[in-house]
């Protein structure tokens, strides 16, 4: 009989759809961890050539393992008394699109500077000891990651982390803190690692007390650290000396959907930026430097998240250049917290419908619900395991659109 190690390596990671999230790695007992391949992902590999002598429970954890919970169900675990549900969004309380208007929040954020904002209230209203989001590379030293998470308990230094980070990392060392220290944690994550974190407080009833807050970032899907260096080489940084990337620097005379990229050097001081659309690769469209398992994900905006965030590509909001967040909300105290300061001036909100909230992210739903179909029909039609998926049966277009899919 095979060990769980054995057919998680069998299954999900030989065959492509290991996302890095960590959650075998962290195991107690566990022969994976995780390092980062050739092409820039983070993978779970094994120290311990023998898998079919360790015992660790890693399939449970693992957000693409077919043996472990799927969005449905964990959000009946978590959400109970959540009646609203929409077949995009998941389960929700309400739908915001709306930015901070107090201090350099929205300034200093991808969009509307809500995530850093609440993270912010979290801790100063005593919620949280700790606020969990990405902190871009201080270091020099290009051969640092460009980014990583970091542990805020100060609600002054939250600013201090990164905006949007389209750049791999590992929930590792989260996981571990979490599980070693007796503490209240807030953590940012992409879908995948919502779930990741959702599936370990599942079955720890430690873990389970001591997340209390999670705040989901919308995904096109992530990419790999060979993205950056790609974007660095064109903008003049040859990647043994990148040492930062801003993914979201914004100008006032562009609208927030004009997306500029900025780059850092150890080997001067030069000023580098241009837009996005400007840099060959960059558009997410053409999928390059893109990990597999994002290509087999169905969670577009982090159904799991007590909130999730992302950007209102909506047509009354995408042109302003200082952004404005999506924000679909399953948590009462984040409600009352987004609608108390409403009320004060110190956010603007509006409130919108699941439809337009959907439509909000509507390229991503295409890919990641009727492009998904056709993807698993060509994996069934030969043969390979994949990652079982909830689709309903509205995306299941492949007989009737297959030609545009074929790609």
């Amino acid at each position: 009989m095979k060990t769980e190690s054995q057919i998680l390596n069998e299954t999900v990671i030989e065959n492509g759809y290991c996302i890095g999230c960590g959650a075998c790695a962290a195991k107690k007992d566990s022969s994976f961890e995780m390092r980062m391949d050739k092409y820039g992902n983070f993978v779970a590999e094994s120290s311990n050539v023998n898998l079919s002598l360790n015992t660790a429970k890693v399939l449970n954890t693992c957000p693409f393992s077919n043996e472990s919970k799927n969005e449905t169900e964990l959000a009946k675990e978590f959400f109970p008394d959540i009646k609203r549900t929409d077949s995009k969004i998941g389960r929700f309380e309400k739908n915001f699109a709306g930015y901070v208007k107090e201090d350099d929040f929205r300034k200093k954020g991808s969009s509307g500077g809500v995530a850093k904002w609440i993270g912010y209230q979290l801790l100063k209203n005593n919620e949280i000891d700790y606020f969990v989001q990405l902190i871009p590379n201080q270091s020099t030293d290009s051969s640092e990651l460009l980014f990583d998470y970091g542990f805020f308990s100060k609600p002054e230094d939250v600013l201090k982390g990164s905006k949007s980070s389209y750049y791999p990392v590992t929930l590792v060392d989260v996981i571990n803190k979490i599980a070693n220290e007796d503490a209240r944690f807030a953590i940012t994550g992409v879908p995948c690692f919502i779930k990741t974190l959702r599936l370990i407080a599942s079955e720890d009833k430690i873990l389970k007390e001591r997340i209390k807050f999670t705040l989901g970032i919308v995904c096109g899907g992530m990419k790999s650290a060979n993205h950056a260096k790609m974007i660095g080489w064109e903008l003049g940084v040859n990647p043994e000396n990148l040492i930062g990337i801003d993914f979201r620097r914004k100008y006032k005379d562009r609208p927030a959907s004009q997306k500029i990229y900025q780059v850092w050097s150890n080997k001067d001081n030069v000023e580098r930026y241009r837009n996005a659309g400007e840099i060959f690769g960059t558009d997410y469209g053409s999928g390059l430097f893109k990990p597999k398992a994002c290509d087999y994900c169905d969670d577009v905006v982090g159904e799991l998240a007590d909130v999730s965030i992302g950007d209102a590509w909506l047509k009354d909001y995408r042109n302003d250049p200082d952004g404005t967040s999506l924000i679909i909300v399953r948590n009462q105290k984040i409600l009352a917290l987004l609608e108390n300061a409403a009320e004060e001036h110190r956010v603007k909100i509006t409130e919108i419908t699941e439809v337009e909230a959907g439509d909000s992210q509507a390229g991503g739903f295409r890919h990641r619900r009727e492009g998904l179909s056709y993807r698993l029909k060509k994996r069934h039609d030969k043969g390979e395991w994949f990652p079982r998926k909830e689709l309903n049966q509205e995306n299941l277009i492949f007989l009737q659109k297959e030609k545009e899919y074929m790609i």
